[in-house]
């Protein structure tokens, strides 16, 4: 009864010392779209990807309810990351709901002018920033205002807050942002952990968050996706916290010797390299309220790559060249870093024989008999010289330029029918990397679809005088990028090339760049007037040394602008399940498209071709 009783009451005070209104709530993953589009609409960073935000305890002070339940306050709080634009998961603030909703729009247009300087002080960066928008969007004004009266009014009603000089310093500074520096000379010791939070500003500890969602990311799971025992993906929200390593090298004489059985509690165990289960690790993150991260000079995932690193030399594939060397793009220092990579030219060591399945050779068959069929359609070319036609069009605009007093010299008054002949170069660049190795079916891995659409694409174009190439890549830090020279330009279609395809087998990871460059110096020599490279991948750009998060999107980024300033068409084929907000910002909105079933991949890949093409 006692223990039913105090669930009751627990459950009941908890509530009441909460300063949300559950009943107003807005979820992010509700408007997270709409949200990442007027983020970039207001100027933020195209490659900053909207996530949320930690979940963490605010220190400073809380009111006589909070203090009662023995609840700390906890909040969300908008941030910058390196990579990421952090938002709440939900906005509760308010008691109605559009002005919750107006708050998000408002956090947006906030972090697009925010500028994350560690040394500058807190208020002053969120009330320059506050000046800025307003300033830069005045149609905001009405909605900043009307958010930050209601806001001072919640803070007014809070009868444990008092109206200390902090206090009143916030509530100023709410209403009046371009007040800033002259309060600020007044109070220049103010401390921001002190205040009661702000949500319509931005977090004062982002790097730290940052840190802490980092570290419990390598702690809890090495690769991209946690899974249950059922292969469920596991939606874990716990209470991080940050410490300090323990010095191996701390002698037992720091500790008295009559505490000497309860050395146990002293023990350096490092939880990140340990070599438990995946499914036990899961089950043990589920059963704890509180993760304590430590980073250390290993991690488990450092571990897993340092393995994948090592390939027996007798199982390895045959490197082809000494390499050749490529520039990579650092954002960091807006530099090209002039031969900083190294591409290698790679074939299987044991080139497999196997024939593809009779039912994916009738398909092929059926598309190459639809290519011949387009190769020989003929087409009316205009405008020229002498024809068996004479072109009306151009016939009458010139009458009618000479009506007008307009004379020209144009002879090209005729038309002929003539086979379509394209001048054309298409380079088909498959993605690799170990994550091809996972299964999209029962009996079908992703690297068995990428076989049978390479397979099928070159059947295809093999039916018609297009010149197309097709190679592989993957990547092992910057010094091993893999490519594979599946069909060169000048080579036909053989049963040698179906040998390489169906030989292919998962790399390592993805290098996107340099892959990229090294396609548009093979097409940037050849002599047609239209290039296409064609891009087939499953995931973003990465390696095992920095080439992660926005390194690997912004140098993929700037590879795809110096194929396009010479005159090369990149366009990407992905079939990644994942969030893939960064495809526009690399590709463009009109150079990317996802195949939601990648099952679908061969024969919807000739068939694109076709259409990028006409």
């Amino acid at each position: 009864m006692e223990e039913f009783v105090g669930q009751l009451w627990h459950k009941y005070i908890t509530k009441a010392a909460s300063m949300e209104f559950p009943d107003a709530q807005v979820e992010l993953n509700d408007v997270r779209h709409t949200l990442s589009v007027q983020f970039r609409a207001f100027g933020g960073d195209l490659a900053l990807e909207l996530k949320d935000s930690l979940n963490k305890n605010w220190k400073g002070k809380r009111n006589f309810l909070s203090r009662l339940a023995s609840s700390e306050q906890k909040l969300e709080l908008a941030s910058i990351g390196h990579n990421n634009l952090y938002l709440p998961k939900n906005m509760a603030i308010y008691p109605d709901k559009e002005l919750n909703k107006r708050a998000y729009l408002w956090l947006v247009a906030l972090a697009a002018s925010y500028q994350p300087d560690a040394e500058a002080n807190w208020l002053k960066k969120n009330c320059d920033a506050v000046s800025q928008t307003l300033k830069k969007f005045p149609g905001l004004r009405k909605i900043y205002h009307a958010l930050a009266t209601q806001h001072v009014k919640i803070r007014e009603h809070i009868k444990t807050l008092k109206a200390d000089a902090t206090e009143m310093t916030i509530r100023e500074l709410l209403c009046n942002p371009e007040s800033a520096k002259t309060i600020l000379e007044e109070n220049p010791d103010f401390d921001p952990r002190q205040a009661f939070p702000v949500p319509l500003w931005c977090d004062p500890f982002p790097v730290e968050a940052e840190r802490i969602k980092s570290s419990l990311k390598d702690t809890i799971d090495s690769s991209d996706h946690a899974k249950g025992e059922k292969g469920k993906k596991l939606n874990i929200r716990k209470k991080g916290e940050y410490t300090s390593d323990i010095d191996e090298k701390d002698g037992l004489m720091a500790f008295r010797l009559e505490s000497i059985f309860s050395w146990t509690e002293f023990i350096p165990v490092d939880r990140t390299a340990d070599e438990d289960e995946e499914d036990n690790a899961s089950m043990a993150a589920e059963d704890i309220d509180k993760i304590s991260v430590v980073r250390g000079a290993e991690t488990k995932a450092g571990k897993l790559k340092f393995d994948l690193d090592l390939p027996g030399s007798d199982q390895d594939d045959i490197t082809i060249n000494e390499g050749i060397k490529l520039p990579e793009w650092d954002y960091r220092k807006s530099l090209l870093q002039k031969d900083y990579c190294r591409l290698h030219l790679m074939e299987p060591r044991r080139i497999d024989s196997h024939a593809f399945s009779s039912k994916l050779r009738e398909r092929a068959k059926r598309l190459k008999a639809q290519f011949e069929f387009l190769a020989m359609q003929k087409q009316w070319l205009r405008g020229q010289p002498d024809g068996s036609e004479i072109d009306l069009e151009r016939f009458i605009l010139r009458r009618a330029d000479e009506l007008n007093g307009q004379v020209k010299q144009d002879d090209n008054l005729y038309m002929e029918l003539r086979q379509n002949l394209r001048s054309l170069s298409c380079l088909l660049l498959a993605d690799l990397s170990l994550s091809t190795d996972s299964y999209v079916s029962n009996d079908s891995r992703v690297i068995d679809i990428i076989k049978d659409s390479l397979y099928l694409f070159s059947e295809a174009l093999s039916a018609t005088q297009d010149r197309f190439a097709i190679g592989g890549f993957s990547s092992k830090r910057r010094d091993m990028v893999r490519y594979y020279p599946i069909k060169t330009f000048d080579e036909n279609q053989s049963e040698a090339i179906r040998n390489k395809i169906s030989s292919l087998s998962p790399g390592y990871y993805t290098r996107m760049g340099t892959a990229i460059r090294h396609a548009t110096n093979l097409l940037e020599v050849e002599s047609t007037e239209t290039k296409l490279l064609l891009l087939l991948s499953d995931g973003k750009p990465n390696d095992i040394d920095l080439y992660e998060g926005r390194y690997g999107i912004e140098d993929t980024k700037h590879a795809v602008h110096e194929a396009f300033t010479k005159g090369i068409r990149v366009f990407c084929v992905t079939i990644d399940d994942e969030d893939n907000n960064y495809l526009p910002y690399i590709f463009g909105s009109a150079n990317y498209i996802k195949v939601k079933r990648a099952t679908e991949l061969p024969e919807k890949l000739p068939k694109l071709y076709s259409l990028l093409t006409k």
